[in-house]
């Protein structure tokens, strides 16, 4: 059976994309408003593939006009704003060079990818036990990032404007300085964690489990704090 692109489709913002038509469009197109605002809402369009729908998008042929991948692009008005792709527990996904022009990025237990360094404009990434990542340098600009059980990163001072960041079980993590702009901050049992005076500013700090961490007397602002286990 052919897939329909139309399928992938969810609208985000119906009263979106209408006002924005009746802002760019003249009184008197108004006659014509069914037909216009068909094209108008693919700008207001969250395409998002299923696992399927993504190791198809993945795998597809980029020289082949008509391969799904192809297709897909071309009806996408903005890709970064609007493509999510499922390629989690992927075990044959390994190079994700493809991919840095994605919104939102599951590669979740994709143990196989090592080199994430062209996924710097991904607005949502999970790289939750992609083990052999070691390398996040190149991730500063993410505006969510899981982390959770990359147990070979042990660098993160490249991560201070990530708005969240997902650092649970990261046991090779022991410097945590340049964290203190992240908004919501997790770091449960990252038991190599001992100083976490420069993290006053975050606004959700969650350090369960980090049974080295004794003083918090600098975390007196910080509007949500969990400290269970400490």
């Amino acid at each position: 059976m052919p897939i329909s692109l139309l399928d992938l489709l969810q609208i985000t913002d119906v009263l979106l994309y209408i006002v924005g038509y009746l802002q760019n469009y003249s009184a008197r197109s108004m006659f014509h408003c069914s037909a216009h605002l068909g094209e108008e809402r693919f700008r207001f369009m969250r395409w998002v593939l299923n696992r399927n729908y993504s190791r198809e998008f993945y795998g597809s042929n980029l020289d082949d006009p008509n391969s799904f991948r192809n297709k897909l692009l071309r009806r996408i008005t903005l890709p970064h704003m609007q493509l999510s792709l499922n390629l989690s527990e992927c075990s044959n996904v390994k190079d994700v060079s493809a991919l840095g022009n994605v919104h939102t990025l599951d590669l979740s237990n994709c143990r196989n990818v090592t080199d994430v360094s062209a996924l710097g404009n991904v607005h949502t990434l999970n790289l939750r036990n992609c083990d052999d990542v070691t390398d996040v340098s190149a991730l500063g600009n993410v505006h969510t990032l899981d982390l959770n059980c990359c147990q070979n990163v042990t660098d993160v001072s490249a991560l201070g404007n990530v708005h969240t960041l997902e650092l649970s079980c990261c046991k090779n993590v022991t410097d945590v300085s340049a964290l203190g702009n992240v908004h919501t901050l997790v770091l449960s049992c990252c038991a190599n964690v001992t100083d976490v005076s420069v993290l006053g500013n975050v606004h959700t700090l969650l350090l369960s489990g980090c049974s080295n961490v004794t003083d918090v007397s600098a975390l007196g602002n910080v509007h949500t704090l969990s400290l269970y286990g400490c």
